[in-house]
């Protein structure tokens, strides 16, 4: 290998040649180019207009790195992490350029990629009124618009993905398909005249075609329907899933607090649920509280949930960023329990005693719990066994309206107990507080304490 006495800003068009000759896209070219023209600013800044490719160093790579990490627009916006990436991959490029004509260069492998960036997305979410607007879209005077109905009002309700929407089966609804979209997937299917277990088919009759559909053809309804109503931009089921949740989230409502409610503090033998009816609990409440009252009542609340609440650590899942701010959602729900919208109460056992007959003590229940630690499965069993011993019907992993309980507790009156052992997501405790009424949600701490939130 030899060293050139060519400056590395003469190489950089030599180098886009070679590309081209090595029939390269036309796109990557062109972001090799664009790239490339970054790293030429920053030489001409730095006066590194003559450096030659061998005195080009690791201290270099460093600075120029600090460069893209501290750069601004005119519009005062930075480099994502991702698009800085890619300026590092262009110049690795033009390094490896260099070793392929014998030139003496830095090694490739000096320039380091960080192994923990993903590709940052964009992703449009709907308002509310957006979100009408698309329901009401689909004709619902059709068989065929009936389903796609149904189906923008599963995503929308439930947060199902694609693959998990497609392969629903019609024995599946009471699981799967929350109470707001069971209204439209129940018209459709009184139109169904086929016996095909599928939830949402085709209507093609060719032989040998399976009917359900697939996730592309769905992908395709939810594009069809977007573009019906002029949105500004494209969407896909992925949008639709988070649209609802984040209207709400970011929809102005001030709650009118006239009445104040803390959350209780209860000792008791076994476990009783109000909302099965078993007693009667009154709330707590305060005549024309003053600002400041309020406010120190938020804090309260805040304080007790953060001391009780046992969270899912925030990287848990690919979740959008506005599910991550954990203070903000515990406000939230701090500004529920104060308004009265939804009750709260903290349940201990008396001393030496669990919540659940002492069921805690037995081991030899049959094994119900598929998933979690050891102490989350020894409590479903118990859980489980606790009610149906009282004949409650008891359903695994029910739906919600964002996401799934770890156990469902039906009572003849037709009131649901939604129960979630040990750690929950905020964002999903906040969202179910605020969209489904009449429900009951049981958070277990331990064997001998729950909170329990009644909306």
């Amino acid at each position: 290998m030899e060293k050139s006495y060519k400056p590395i800003i003469e190489h950089i068009p030599h180098f886009l040649n070679y590309c081209k000759k090595r029939s390269l896209s036309k796109k990557t070219q062109e972001n090799y180019k664009r790239y490339l023209n970054k790293f030429i600013l920053w030489l001409k800044k730095e006066n590194k207009n003559d450096i030659l490719p061998h005195e080009f160093n690791a201290g270099d790579i460093l600075k120029y790195k600090l460069y893209l990490s501290e750069y601004k627009d005119e519009k005062g916006q930075s480099l994502k992490k991702i698009t800085q990436h890619y300026y590092l991959i262009a110049l690795r490029a033009l390094l490896s350029y260099f070793i392929a004509k014998d030139i003496v260069a830095l090694p490739v492998d000096k320039i380091t990629l960080p192994k923990d960036v993903k590709r940052e997305r964009t992703v449009k979410f709907l308002n509310l009124e957006q979100i009408e607007k698309l329901l009401l879209t689909p004709n619902a005077k059709t068989l065929i618009g009936l389903r796609d109905r149904a189906i923008l009002a599963v995503l929308i309700s439930s947060g199902l993905k694609v693959a998990q929407l497609k392969a629903l089966n019609r024995n599946q609804l009471e699981q799967n398909v929350p109470g707001e979209a069971f209204v439209y997937v129940k018209e459709y299917l009184e139109t169904r005249e086929d016996n095909d277990e599928s939830l949402f088919i085709h209507f093609r009759s060719r032989k040998g075609v399976e009917n359900r559909l697939i996730a592309r053809s769905i992908e395709r309804i939810v594009q069809k329907y977007g573009k019906k109503i002029n949105l500004p931009f494209s969407i896909t089921p992925e949008t639709l899933r988070w649209a609802r949740a984040l209207a709400l989230l970011n929809k102005e409502v001030e709650i009118e607090i006239q009445e104040t409610q803390t959350h209780q503090i209860l000792t008791t033998e076994n476990y009783k649920n109000s909302n099965l009816s078993f007693f009667d609990r009154k709330k707590l409440q305060n005549l024309s509280p003053t600002w400041h009252n309020i406010e120190n009542l938020i804090n309260q609340e805040v304080t007790w949930l953060k001391s009780n609440i046992p969270v899912l650590p925030g990287g848990y899942k690919e979740n959008p960023p506005f599910l991550k701010c954990d203070d903000c959602i515990l406000r939230k729900i701090a500004i529920l329990i104060i308004s009265g919208k939804v009750g709260a109460t903290e349940i201990r056992a008396e001393e030496n005693k669990d919540l659940w007959n002492n069921l805690t003590e037995n081991m030899n229940f049959k094994k119900t719990s598929r998933h979690g630690e050891e102490w989350h499965r020894k409590m479903m069993d118990v859980i489980y066994e606790y009610f149906k011993l009282q004949n409650y019907k008891i359903v695994f992993e029910p739906i919600l309206n964002y996401g799934r309980a770890d156990l469902g507790v039906y009572s003849k009156l037709n009131k649901t107990l939604y129960i979630e052992v040990d750690t929950v997501s905020l964002f999903k405790l906040w969202y179910n507080f605020s969209t489904m009424k009449n429900a009951t949600f049981l958070i277990i701490l331990s064997e001998n304490k729950v909170i329990e939130f009644n909306t």
